[in-house]
């Protein structure tokens, strides 16, 4: 999304034509079979832009292909200077719509304050400059803090992580706690199998679906992600909770274990502050 909107955005400014090809520029969502009609992983979850065929451009050779870089967001942040094109270009297809508003209406009953908390695990404590998840002292930590400051009652958990939904779960049974259906695992990586039908697809519907939900919130406890990024762009008056744990080393061999490490070792030895 944040990819999209930066080259739309630049292409507007430039006076060219945008188009998004995630058919033959594949993503970690596209599937091997045709979806909704389509092979370009971007028209799973959102309306064509325009009425381009992507085919037809290539075979006018008048065009470019964008950098694999965020060039106006370089901070690979939302930033609200992309407010204006997300409005008139990015519209959510009406099946996916339908099923947050069905968990909207579920979860945010007569205008009750939440805390959302996005509680990543998994590839996030490992891949290669990455930035940290939470750690579960941290959660222990701000959770009860939180809940009592800004007198709340309620929390929505979003995690893909079954070892953290757990954690979470059994720690905090003394707050109403909700949580969509979205696939866990307590896997390093959630997307390199088939684990369901239309897995990838699913993936993305239930990042997007979740992202939407967050933005519900009062208050927003997370690290660096781009859901709840993205829900604090959705809603700007969102109280954003961001604990910065850093970035994991660009080398494979010490990503594998600096989380590990850095949760392990006290503050003044190079832990995670707490």
């Amino acid at each position: 999304m944040l990819f999209v909107l930066n080259h739309i955005q630049y292409a507007k400014k430039n006076k060219l034509i945008p188009v998004i090809d995630m058919k033959h520029h594949a993503t970690l969502y596209n599937e091997k079979k045709v979806l909704f009609g389509t092979q370009n992983s971007w028209e799973y979850y959102f309306h064509k832009i325009n009425k381009i065929n992507i085919d037809q451009v290539y075979e006018g050779k008048n065009y470019f292909i964008c950098k694999d870089k965020n060039i106006l967001t370089k901070n690979n942040k939302f930033n609200s200077i992309l407010t204006n094109t997300y409005k008139k270009f990015i519209k959510i297809n009406t099946g996916i719509i339908k099923k947050y508003f069905l968990y909207k209406k579920k979860i945010f009953k007569n205008k009750e304050k939440f805390l959302g908390v996005h509680f990543r695990g998994t590839d996030m404590k490992y891949s290669t400059n990455h930035p940290f998840p939470l750690t579960k002292k941290q959660i222990n930590k701000q959770i009860p803090y939180l809940m009592k400051k800004y007198k709340l009652k309620k929390i929505l958990l979003v995690t893909e992580d079954s070892k953290n939904f757990d954690f979470f779960i059994n720690n905090f049974k003394n707050y109403k706690i909700f949580y969509t259906k979205n696939y866990k695992t307590s896997k390093t990586r959630a997307f390199d199998r088939n684990y369901r039908k239309n897995h990838k697809y699913k993936m993305g519907e239930e990042a997007l679906i979740n992202a939407l939900l967050l933005s519900n919130c009062k208050v927003l406890l997370s690290s660096q992600t781009g859901i709840s990024d993205f829900a604090k762009f959705k809603n700007p008056e969102l109280k954003y909770i961001k604990i910065n744990n850093g970035n994991n080393s660009n080398r494979i061999f010490f990503s594998i274990f600096k989380y590990h490490l850095k949760d392990f070792l006290p503050e003044f030895f190079g832990g995670f502050r707490v």
